[in-house]
């Protein structure tokens, strides 16, 4: 068993993002004789954790989300300089203002962990030949890789590339440094076969090892359908424009049989879809469900009976949101973005163009509900969430890997 793993985070263990990580945890700490936890920043409560896990502090006492406060903290220190302006001036980012913005808040991120003297001291005297250093993002706290100086040679870096910190077009076309991170990688990790196309065809140069590791949801048990009730349609996101739930409320405008739509989850948009809800026909009954738990979310799919699960995002690596309709046995309805279509496809549901009308989402929601041989698809919805989702097996196999990686 290797001694140590250092985990770079976000913000987990502390207030209640990186769902993920919660249950990945219990197999890394099962897997190494500690794990050590180090976030870019902390709000909230720390969740439980192992006897072996420690949590460090946060590198920033604040949100970075707090600009005010990021500019200054990443402005006025000593901090790495010297490559970041290497690029902005052989990638001319100056002449994009996106680029320019982009790169200005990596390098603020950057330089204000990197000055947290006393964490970057903790962190390093935690190294030792049998270190594996795994940054569970691609960007933020990973740019710290490179600046790493190991006691020993070959210290293994590893890095967890999802969606946003992989697509460059979430980032307007540009994500900062990657030429300063990805040699210094052992090993980039991606969570959908496209993420990992995506980056290779890019950066075949700089990368040493590319592997896919899908993320998984656990076995919460069966949802079972009432035929003798109302079409139950569910979606669950970020009420934010790349989720695009005004298109599906444009398509549920369309429909003229009788469905409930359900909606969890809340944003910036709540107030415009609530709205915009109220105008749908009276055979469409509504209910958003605001703000849930990861835990609630579970519960609410265990015990209420769901037909479809749909999602019309514009963007997406693979939705954790369908591996738990998945796992539940849920057919979904689901746009081809990102790595989507490594996990829906006919056999569970149906994939839609990602350029997709609101007739066309319309169509596709009616059709499913016009299908015969339901039974069939949510017993191939299990088998698919067993086949690619299970999280049981796909982090056994991921601890198992960053277990051997300093082999």
């Amino acid at each position: 068993m290797n001694t140590r793993l250092i985990l770079l985070t976000d913000s987990f263990p502390f207030g209640n993002k990186e769902t993920f990580l919660e249950t990945e945890i219990g197999f890394l700490s099962d897997a190494f004789a500690s794990v050590h936890l180090f976030p870019l920043h902390g709000e909230g409560d720390v969740r439980p954790q192992a006897g072996n896990v420690v949590v460090h502090a946060p590198f920033l006492p604040f949100d970075p989300k707090n600009q005010k406060r990021l500019f200054i903290a990443g402005l006025c220190n000593t901090g790495p300089l010297g490559f970041a302006l290497k690029e902005l001036i052989t990638k001319s980012i100056y002449t994009n203002p996106v680029h320019l913005r982009v790169w200005s808040a990596a390098l603020l991120v950057l330089r204000a962990a990197h000055a947290n003297r006393s964490r970057m001291k903790e962190l390093q005297a935690l190294i030792d030949a049998e270190t594996v250093v795994y940054s569970y993002w691609g960007d933020k706290l990973a740019l710290l890789m490179p600046f790493l100086k190991a006691g020993h040679q070959d210290l293994q870096r590893v890095a967890r590339f999802h969606r946003t910190d992989l697509y460059e077009e979430f980032k307007g076309g540009y994500i900062p440094f990657r030429q300063l991170l990805l040699p210094t990688l052992s090993h980039c990790v991606f969570i959908s076969e496209d993420g990992q196309e995506y980056m290779t065809r890019r950066y075949a140069q700089w990368i040493r090892h590319a592997h896919l590791f899908r993320l998984g949801v656990v076995d919460n048990g069966l949802n079972t359908a009432d035929a003798s009730s109302v079409f139950h349609l569910v979606s669950c996101s970020y009420m934010v424009p790349v989720k695009r739930i005004s298109l599906l409320i444009e398509a549920l405008q369309l429909i003229h049989v009788s469905l409930k739509w359900t909606h969890i989850g809340t944003g910036p948009l709540y107030e415009t879809i609530s709205n915009r809800s109220k105008q749908l026909p009276d055979c469409v009954t509504v209910e958003l469900a605001g703000s849930k738990t990861n835990r609630e979310v579970l519960n609410y799919y265990a015990t209420t009976p769901i037909d479809l699960f749909i999602n019309v995002s514009e963007n997406e690596g693979v939705p954790v949101s369908i591996m738990e309709a998945l796992s539940f046995g849920i057919p979904v309805i689901a746009t081809d973005a990102g790595g989507t279509r490594e996990i829906v496809d006919e056999a569970v549901g149906k994939l839609l163009p990602v350029d997709i009308s609101a007739d066309g989402v319309a169509q596709a929601i009616v059709s499913y509900m016009r299908q015969e041989n339901k039974a069939t698809i949510r017993k191939n919805a299990r088998e698919r969430w067993q086949e690619r989702c299970d999280a049981t097996r796909n982090y056994s196999e991921f601890a198992r890997f960053l277990q051997g990686v300093t082999d």
